[in-house]
């Protein structure tokens, strides 16, 4: 019953990201087609649930479906053809619904590594200006996670036009939102405080990377190109019938 509450919580935000998947985006790509580029935003709260809660929880949702479309097929016709594409219909929209379902963590996730690689890409380069260490091989390892993992730099909106000069700003920011990665020390200006932290953030990036490949690959096999299979497989025996 303990985890009850983190089940609980993690459907209702992949429910929420469901209709706004199919109801809010449809209406604004329909009335608005311009794209702007916002600043990443992600739910700590999400991200930090157990990759079990989240694989279990989008499974219940995609069942649920599954389970529910083919009472309804059921209740209006006990035709065996129409019950049958209605299975294999019903089993590959429900496929697509799990992997939309895991869209919402994979979302929050990029978002945050996003985030958090782009403030270490710009610590590495405002200690590249402000000291002797050797920051430019520790730029580089920030580089090679944006561009390997295709994350794009974006910046939180507090930290735009933070430089050498204004590094106090980034400090701060940094010591405020330094727990969600679970951080306790204090950073201060002090090179070897920030090179320390800089070690630590890497090594939650990659943890955080190991977390959302293994959700993307299980997406991407759950959804698109087998889902699509599968109804139209139902579709064909539903004309057919």
């Amino acid at each position: 019953m303990q985890n009850a509450p983190g089940f609980t919580f993690v459907i209702k935000e992949m429910v929420k990201h469901l209709a706004n998947l199919l109801f809010v985006n449809a209406l604004f790509m329909f009335l608005v087609r311009k794209r702007t580029k916002s600043a990443a935003r992600y739910n700590i709260k999400l991200i930090g649930q157990p990759t079990n809660y989240i694989k279990i929880s989008a499974a219940a949702i995609g069942i649920s479906f599954w389970v529910i479309s083919i009472l309804i097929v059921f209740v209006f016709t006990q035709n065996v053809l129409i019950l049958i594409a209605a299975v294999f219909i019903s089993l590959g929209t429900g496929r697509q619904i799990f992997a939309s379902a895991l869209d919402v963590v994979t979302t929050n996730l990029n978002a945050f590594l996003s985030s958090w690689a782009s403030i270490l890409l710009l610590l590495a380069k405002n200690r590249l200006m402000v000291t002797t260490t050797d920051w430019r091989s520790i730029e580089s390892r920030v580089e090679l996670i944006l561009i390997s993992r295709r994350i794009e730099y974006n910046l939180p909106v507090e930290l735009d036009g933070v430089t050498p000069k204004s590094q106090q700003i980034l400090l701060e920011y940094l010591n405020e939102h330094k727990w969600e990665l679970e951080c306790q020390q204090a950073i201060t200006d002090d090179d070897s405080s920030c090179h320390a932290f800089f070690q630590y953030a890497i090594k939650k990036l990659r943890e955080k990377l190991q977390i959302y490949d293994e959700l993307e690959d299980l997406q991407e096999r759950s959804g698109g190109v087998n889902a699509v299979i599968l109804i139209a497989l139902g579709t064909l025996i539903w004309l057919i019938s």
